[in-house]
């Protein structure tokens, strides 16, 4: 098969991009031209390298493979990509997949085709999620999941392609999460003691909101994790939380501080389960502490309190207070069940003390005294001393190589 050309050929009269080639070899050439119906270059860049194939496999007797047909409305197609993430790739998220896919099929319209869709109906989707209320990052969830469910519709052939989302470009989102002050945490825990004495024997989650908040800020775990741990989880001096049982499918172990256990032999063992709630079965989602988070933020006056942030807190105490003491950074990625140390990184929430501390530093050692001498050592002196300026009227000195000095 012949090198292809560079793509597709505008039009300028019309505004459309056309198929302009020429297929095949003498006797045999001839020039294949129509137009593709697009004013889009990356929709014509994409019809065009399929009919190239096309047209070429045709010349030397290649027949298309014929796929099986597929779905051809929204609904359909939606009801098919739920059914793959929940069968195929066995996503736990597949509910809210569903609902968010839903929404769309009703603001679009469940029998719309799907090459009929484009970038109009996106806009109007960015525009019916504003009118909701959602946050921004909500909508970039809902528009990530777009882009996974046109990928799969092009992949399988229900589209024929371009992916129509591809271009959209995420809002910007400051990130909610941080670690709490070491007063934050004092009111928080408070907070939660304060919640924990007034709870009746009815209000579930609301009895153990100390040993929660308690369990979070000593484990590093995420909240979804403590909500589901067992008691079969907990050895003698270490939790081990199997590979089904973590987000990133990886086993993790955190060692049990003295003070972790203490805390966990206030808890009374009803199941199972380490906290005693009640169950309907399945599993128990973050979303059960609501009215928990709710009641904490009023109570220590935190308004953007969430459980998650005790997981910050713990890491951030971790990466910043435990390294160097013994500690490496693979252990700390250990107990927070992290794969990649980027992510670690993260959780190292900058601190006002520390920073003050970096600035100190930086006048400690650029401090003059009254000999002229700063706080650099004799090395440093001299190599900085290197680059000042010449005689008067001339450039400084540029250095072409080190300079070895004698000790």
């Amino acid at each position: 098969m012949p090198r292809r050309r560079d793509g597709p050929t505008f039009n300028r009269q019309t505004g459309y991009w056309f198929f302009d080639n020429r297929v095949g070899f003498p006797p045999d050439r001839r020039r294949v031209r129509f137009s593709l119906r697009t004013k889009d270059r990356a929709r014509a860049q994409f019809l065009w390298e399929k009919e190239w194939k096309k047209r070429w496999g045709e010349y030397y007797g290649i027949r298309p493979i014929d796929r099986p047909a597929g779905p051809e409305t929204l609904e359909a197609a939606a009801a098919a990509f739920v059914s793959y993430e929940r069968d195929v790739r066995r996503v736990k998220g597949w509910a809210v997949i569903e609902s968010r896919l839903d929404f769309v099929a009703e603001l679009w319209g469940p029998d719309r085709r799907l090459d009929a869709l484009g970038d109009k109906d996106l806009a109007t989707l960015d525009a019916a999620l504003k009118e909701s209320g959602l946050s921004p990052g909500t909508i970039n969830h809902y528009f990530k999941m777009l882009k996974s469910f046109f990928a799969w519709a092009v992949e399988k052939g229900y589209h024929p392609g371009p992916n129509p989302a591809r271009s959209v470009r995420p809002y910007v989102v400051n990130d909610r999460r941080r670690a709490f002050s070491p007063e934050e945490v004092k009111r928080i825990l408070a907070a939660s003691r304060e919640i924990e004495a007034e709870a009746r024997p009815q209000d579930g989650i609301m009895r153990l909101a100390e040993r929660i908040v308690r369990l979070l800020l000593l484990t590093g775990m995420r909240a979804g994790e403590l909500l589901n741990l067992k008691w079969s989880a907990v050895r003698s001096d270490r939790i081990v939380l199997e590979r089904t049982e973590t987000k990133q499918r990886r086993e993790k172990i955190i060692p049990i501080s003295d003070s972790l256990r203490s805390v966990l032999s206030t808890l009374e063992r009803k199941d199972e389960y380490v906290l005693p709630l009640r169950r309907r079965g399945g599993i128990m989602a973050a979303a059960y502490c609501d009215n928990l988070i709710r009641t904490v933020r009023a109570k220590a006056g935190i308004p953007d309190f969430i459980l998650h942030g005790l997981r910050h807190t713990a890491s951030t105490i971790m990466v910043s207070e435990a390294l160097g003491r013994g500690v490496g950074l693979a252990d700390v990625m250990a107990i927070l069940g992290h794969s990649q140390v980027q992510t670690t990184l993260r959780y190292q929430h900058a601190d006002l003390e520390r920073m003050r501390k970096a600035v100190d530093v930086l006048a400690e050692k650029t401090a003059v005294d009254k000999a002229g001498k700063s706080g650099y050592n004799e090395r440093v002196e001299k190599l900085v001393g290197a680059g000042k300026t010449g005689p008067a009227g001339q450039a400084p000195v540029k250095m072409t190589r080190a300079i070895k000095i004698k000790r």
